[in-house]
């Protein structure tokens, strides 16, 4: 998950350390605190089971013997890790791509250095919450891993866009490493579409994560958090590190009239001004879009206890897949 490179070339061994291997190996401390923090999630599932918080037992009853079901809730921590990994690494990537703020204090090789680490990790925890979601679900392998498989409430959508977030991020995150054979303005122009990945994840966990289902509480933090993530977008479309992007903003500047880039670059720019402004406006209200707890168990189909997950999936939940 790399955005464009940073506009002052990097020295030569630089250059030459910036491969796969060196990256897994630097990766290793990142990795270590993402499994800490992976295990500290599953504890706390647990705890929320065991002191009747639990969102994901309200929706699902049969769920709430954690102990026979340790593989869907280690899978769910699983996706949280990932979840904020994500969203850290597509920070690092916006301050990569773009002008820095001057708050920020980090030097360019280092916030890129974190970026490529933390993108790796955000890969293999990506990995192994399917994994393990496969496992619970019989080792399903295929259902985790291939889009539309699945048919759990509230649908095949909601399970395929994450899936499809996997496969997107897998790529974009790897070509990396052959983006001179690819040609730099080439990957520069595809790698930019891992926002659209990112979405893809978040969109997967408002929908199907019965952790962030109902209003209030965990779904609030899960919007709040999108507020850096837009206001960094845009701040790297009206501050591009590079002068090729920059679009003139002066009317003065338009007398010789604009190109489509330059409209197409504007419209971009408004629509991310725009998503700022909508979030701002649904925090302020309220407006999540979740469900009334209270009225919940009204409308709830799920069996009571005793109920086989392993035989009827329906409701089962994947939040978290932060790709």
């Amino acid at each position: 998950m790399h955005t464009d490179e940073p506009a002052a070339p990097a020295p030569r061994r630089d250059r030459r350390d910036r491969t796969l291997r060196s990256d897994l190996r630097a990766m290793l401390p990142d990795l270590a605190i993402a499994l800490l923090v992976t295990a500290s999630v599953y504890g706390i599932l647990h705890w929320r089971i065991d002191n009747g918080t639990s969102d994901t037992a309200l929706v699902m009853p049969f769920m709430a013997d954690a102990a026979a079901n340790w593989p869907y809730w280690l899978s769910q921590a699983f996706g949280w890790s990932a979840l904020l990994w994500s969203w850290v690494t597509v920070l690092f990537g916006l301050l990569v791509g773009g002008s820095r703020p001057a708050w920020i204090r980090l030097r360019p090789a280092t916030i890129e250095r974190l970026h490529r680490t933390t993108s790796l990790t955000v890969i293999a925890l990506i990995f192994a919450h399917a994994l393990v979601l496969s496992w619970d679900s019989g080792n399903d392998l295929l259902g985790a891993f291939v889009p539309g498989l699945y048919s759990h409430a509230p649908g095949r959508f909601a399970v395929a866009i994450g899936v499809i977030a996997f496969w997107l991020a897998l790529p974009m995150g790897l070509t990396y490493y052959v983006r001179n054979r690819m040609g730099p303005r080439l990957w520069r122009m595809t790698h930019r579409f891992i926002i659209v990945v990112y979405v893809l994840g978040i969109w997967h966990t408002f929908l199907w994560g019965t952790n962030v289902w109902f209003t209030g509480g965990l779904r609030t933090v899960l919007w709040v958090m999108q507020i850096p993530v837009a206001l960094l977008f845009l701040w790297r479309l009206l501050y591009p590190a590079r002068r090729g992007e920059r679009v003139p903003w002066r009317p003065s500047e338009w007398s010789a009239g604009l190109s489509a880039r330059d409209v197409g670059s504007l419209v971009l720019r408004l629509g991310a001004a725009a998503v700022v402004v909508a979030l701002l406006v649904v925090i302020a209200t309220g407006n999540t879009g979740g469900a009334d707890r209270e009225d919940y168990p009204k409308t709830s189909t799920s069996d009571g206890g005793g109920h086989d997950h392993h035989g009827d999936h329906e409701g089962h939940d994947h939040s978290g897949h932060g790709h």
